[in-house]
């Protein structure tokens, strides 16, 4: 009995654990990836103070696919609050987060705050999901803010930033361009410590 009740207990911590961080697809994780971090990565060196880093080019000045035709570069939003965000339809914790990302938008939409959700494709491929798919899939959800498909190449800049490879991976831009925060996963501490750092962002 005794030990089955230390097994159960064990088994009860564990569970607290890893519920602050829910991500799809992940390895190599960053002792610090899911506490809105500043980044330091060979794309972006790392915060001293407030001097946060500004994207590379490798990131900032790529032309990216939007779902509703055409193409951007995140370096076109200089002057608003973005937050990048890695997802894709098959990712259960990218759609229990996906509500908070409405709310921020619909909260700071008018102040210069933008979302653009980066598809990433299909697991373990390098192949894009349909655009008739992500559509559907955006309206099932409710979402309002931009939606693109990002090529293999940016995912992996992105992630090396994060110093891991999942989904969702967020990544929050000011309005200077410069990196403020990256938070991976999708469970409840790491969307709590994101909605308070773009408060704080959107609060300067």
């Amino acid at each position: 009995m005794k030990s089955f009740l230390k097994a159960a207990a064990i088994f009860s911590l564990l569970i607290l654990v890893f519920s602050g961080l829910s991500g799809c697809g992940s390895s190599e994780a960053n002792t610090d990836q899911n506490a809105g971090t500043n980044a330091a990565s060979p794309a972006a060196s790392p915060a001293v103070g407030n001097n946060y880093p500004v994207l590379k080019d490798d990131i900032a000045d790529v032309d990216i696919e939007l779902v509703k035709g055409g193409t951007m570069k995140i370096k076109d939003y200089r002057g608003k609050v973005v937050l990048l965000n890695l997802w894709a339809t098959w990712c259960g914790p990218c759609r229990e987060e996906m509500p908070h990302l409405v709310e921020l938008k619909k909260k700071y939409g008018d102040q210069g705050f933008e979302v653009i959700g980066l598809n990433v494709g299909f697991q373990d491929t390098d192949e894009p999901e349909p655009i008739p798919d992500i559509e559907t899939f955006a309206k099932k959800m409710h979402l309002n803010y931009e939606l693109a498909r990002v090529q293999p190449d940016l995912t992996k800049h992105l992630q090396k930033i994060a110093q891991m490879s999942a989904v969702p991976e967020s990544f929050l831009v000011d309005r200077e361009g410069k990196l403020r925060g990256v938070f991976v996963g999708g469970g409840p501490n790491v969307i709590s410590k994101l909605k308070t750092t773009v408060d704080r962002v959107m609060a300067e």
